[in-house]
């Protein structure tokens, strides 16, 4: 509904500019108009100046003329300029002398006004002159245009002549009038034969146009500020009576949107509306009410609104209510109602009051409410899901370090014993090995009833996280009851768990600690009992030990492990298997990664995970990781001068990059090994990456000018950042198997992984991703273009005597 006003606003807004855009059109049109007829005007006044000026100059001329005439000419002493005129030799009195002796010659009028008009052309630039056909003074010639002007006069064709025409390349406004032989004419002219009435010449006048073309131009300029400045006034009239009709006509469409959307309130709101007086009768429901209360407007109308009351709260809740309304004018809050089918229900409820004009009292009251039943079942269940594991129902870890705190604060306060068990699955990787994980989370779901079947309503069981799980068991007086536990947990986890059809039989090794006397807070004790798990783990699992601060056997061991690993890595005993990736564009092998086994002569294959962490610990696996490079690239050449380009991936620990001999030794390697740079892959895990300071970027920055690439591991365990990953210089990123584990089943982990790709190929990054165990993960990963696959589907990893068959095996297959 607001949409559609706005655009109804928009339309009406469009309409007044489009109005006001044709009134500045029209209104700049008539200015033009006006500009140009005055300019054209202020032409023909120029030229109507300059032809007044001329007959002005006519006149003078002719009254000058005249009155010479009337006298016959005046007497003037000869001089240099008045010398007697040859051109009136023919008079006997053309040359007088006066009584006193002074000698006289007689001036004509045409003369005298010739030589008036060269003073008054010299003056004021205008010319004038007597013209003719037929002359005495060759200085009276007329001109082409004065002799065709005459002609026209003789004809009785005309009696003016104008025009604007150059003379000697200036414009002049030349005007040229007849001259009628007549008696007084005859005395100097009657001998060239021209009877009176005759047309015997003319008088041409040229008035120089330079004085008034400038003042045109200068009224020009004038004519034309005065039209733009009323122009632009006009504009601006317009565009301020455009904005103030569409700031009318917005406020009215805007009224008229109002008024729509208060008639339909009540008909769209999508919560349950009522409106009732000020004594709390129901007036006007909507059609949202009826659909969640189930009454309609013949039930509700003229009834109180406490037909709602659901009886859930007292009297002081709506007492707090009605004043809140009176005081404040609105009431907000959950609230209990009842349906009309009796049902009850949670709705978030708001009250507002609307006043009378003028005053503070109530006259209506608005209320809005909504079913918020789902919402509150919706919090609890993500209350429960962050205090509750998803898989087992059981506390999670944050609710086990909780209650642990609280009973161990009641312990304390009560000076008694507390027992905490740490539990952890013997075989649990086996079977999700062999079984897949759908099996491994049905076979936790079983451990998980046992567990908590075998324990005391009031005693805790949690899953920690895998196949890990704690009990808190309050109010032991002594081990015995933490054995009798024990016992019975792990008998109840030797029954076979029947999945998928099959008997399967796990077991578990537990640790047990003791407060007050293996640790006194939730993080140490639970240590402690993981310590001692551990323990019965290495003991031959299945079984349960107490947690001792000397733990010789365990100590032992680790002092054994630390002397054989110092002798391994000085005797280079390690021994690299290799695990394939495989291009699923294309199906062959694109690299190896590798992976380093320990051959202990007493513990036979030692995994990494055994002894890796002890080699960080000890600072030892920069060696170890050197060692594993070395014959990485060696394999690498070998399969090259096999006719196989595959690259080579070798694992980084944290404590590699924190060598400053690091990068030489790394291109020492690579030197004397002759394995091209470019085809290997130094990896290094998620987790580090993000913790990597300014430090740890250059060292990798330093690694990637050496030309190898550079690998994410793990990606997606932890708090991945790939506006962080731009900053550094990565080629791959490796998607942790616990997201391709369920990519088939689980649409999360699914759209996870495509995400995952989709942001990696826009930043540039190859993908690989691990654990790929089922053809169908292959084929999804293809279909999201992931880059390469590895895992057990492809090959475990394999010993490098194996390495060559492999590739040639592959190679034969996919020819």
């Amino acid at each position: 509904m607001p949409h559609r006003s706005e655009n109804h606003e928009h339309a009406s807004r469009r309409q007044v500019w489009r109005y006001a855009a044709l009134l500045a059109l029209l209104w700049t049109v008539l200015a033009g108009i006006s500009l140009l007829w005055n300019i054209d005007r202020q032409h023909d006044v120029s030229l109507q100046l300059a032809l007044n000026t001329a007959r002005d100059a006519f006149k003078k001329d002719q009254a000058y003329r005249q009155w010479a005439s009337e006298h016959g000419g005046v007497y003037v002493e000869p001089t240099e300029k008045t010398p007697p005129s040859p051109w009136m030799a023919h008079l006997p009195d053309r040359d007088l002398e006066t009584t006193d002796g002074r000698k006289l010659t007689l001036m004509n009028p045409a003369y005298m006004l010739r030589e008036m008009m060269q003073d008054f052309g010299h003056l004021y630039g205008i010319k004038g002159r007597i013209v003719g056909i037929v002359y005495l003074n060759p200085n009276n010639k007329a001109d082409p245009w004065e002799a065709e002007a005459i002609n026209r006069f003789s004809a009785g064709q005309a009696q003016e002549v104008v025009e604007v025409s150059a003379i000697d390349g200036d414009q002049y406004m030349r005007l040229v009038r007849p001259m009628i032989m007549q008696e007084s004419c005859q005395k100097c002219h009657g001998h060239l034969g021209f009877p009176n009435g005759s047309v015997r010449g003319a008088v041409s006048v040229s008035v120089p146009m330079a004085p008034y073309a400038a003042a045109e131009t200068a009224a020009h300029g004038a004519i034309a500020a005065t039209h733009s400045g009323v122009w632009l006034v006009g504009l601006l009239g317009i565009g301020w009576g455009g904005r103030r009709a569409a700031a009318r006509l917005g406020e009215r469409a805007r009224s008229a949107a109002e008024a729509r959307l208060a008639a339909q309130m009540f008909s769209n709101a999508l919560e349950a509306m009522v409106i009732t007086n000020a004594d709390g009768t129901i007036l006007r429901i909507n059609p949202a009410f009826t659909q969640l209360t189930g009454y309609d407007a013949d039930e509700a109308v003229g009834h109180k609104a406490n037909l709602l009351r659901s009886y859930h709260h007292d009297d002081a809740f709506y007492a707090g209510m009605w004043q809140s309304l009176i005081e404040k004018g609105h009431w907000q809050g959950e609230i209990m109602n009842r349906r009309k089918d009796g049902s009850i229900f949670a709705a978030w409820e708001t009250i507002a009051a609307v006043a009378e004009p003028d005053t503070d009292r109530p006259r209506h009251f608005v209320a809005s409410f909504r079913d918020i039943t789902e919402q509150l079942e919706a919090q609890k269940h993500i209350q429960h899901l962050a205090h509750f594991d998803p898989l087992t129902d059981l506390p999670n870890r944050a609710l086990f370090h909780d209650r642990l705190t609280h009973a161990l604060a009641f312990a304390a306060r009560d000076d008694r014993k507390l027992a905490v068990l740490f539990v952890d699955l013997d075989g649990f990787k086996k079977v999700n090995d062999t079984l897949g994980h759908r099996a491994g989370d049905e076979l936790l779901i079983e451990v998980a009833r046992r567990l908590r079947s075998s324990v005391r309503g009031a005693d805790t069981v949690s899953r920690l996280g895998g196949d890990e799980f704690a009990l808190i068991l309050e109010r032991v007086v002594d081990s015995e009851d933490a054995v009798m536990v024990a016992e019975k947990l792990l008998n109840a986890l030797q029954a076979p768990i029947v999945l998928n059809g099959r008997d399967i039989f796990v077991g578990a090794s537990i640790g047990i600690g003791f407060y007050p006397d293996d640790g006194e807070d939730s993080a140490s004790l639970l240590q402690h009992a993981d310590t001692a798990m551990y323990q019965a783990k290495a003991e031959g699992k299945g079984r349960f030990r107490f947690y001792s601060s000397d733990m010789t056997q365990r100590q032992e061991r680790r002092l054994e492990l630390e002397a054989g690993l110092r002798t391994a890595i000085a005797d280079r005993v390690f021994q690299v298997y290799y695990q394939p990736k495989q291009s699923l564009k294309h199906g062959s092998v694109a690299g190896f990664e590798a992976l380093v086994r320990w051959p202990h002569p007493e513990l036979g294959l030692i995994s990494p995970a055994d002894f890796v962490p002890l080699a960080e610990e000890l600072g030892l696996i920069t060696q170890i990781d050197m060692l594993v490079l070395e014959q990485a690239c060696a394999m690498g050449k070998a399969c090259l001068e096999a006719g196989h380009r595959v690259t080579m991936a070798v694992n980084l620990s944290s404590l590699d990059l924190k060598s400053l001999e690091l990068v030489e030794s790394i291109r020492s390697v690579i030197d004397a090994s002759g394995f091209p740079a470019e085809m290997i892959i130094l990896e290094i895990t998620e987790s580090f990456a993000m913790e990597l300071g300014s430090g740890g970027i250059e060292a990798l920055e330093r690694l990637a000018a050496l030309g190898v690439s550079l690998a994410i591991d793990d990606f997606g365990t932890g708090y991945s950042s790939l506006s962080y990953l731009k900053q550094l210089p990565v080629g791959s990123v490796k998607i942790d198997r616990s997201f391709v584990r369920d990519i088939g089943t689980d649409s999360r982990d699914t759209m996870l992984v495509q995400t995952i790709v989709g942001l990696a190929h826009s930043l540039d990054l190859s993908v690989v991703a691990e654990g790929v165990e089922m053809t169908s993960q292959r084929s999804i990963l293809r279909d999201q273009e992931c880059d390469e696959a590895q895992g057990y589907l492809i090959s475990r990893p394999m010993p490098a005597g194996d390495v060559l068959a492999f590739l040639q095996a592959e190679e034969m297959a996919n020819s």
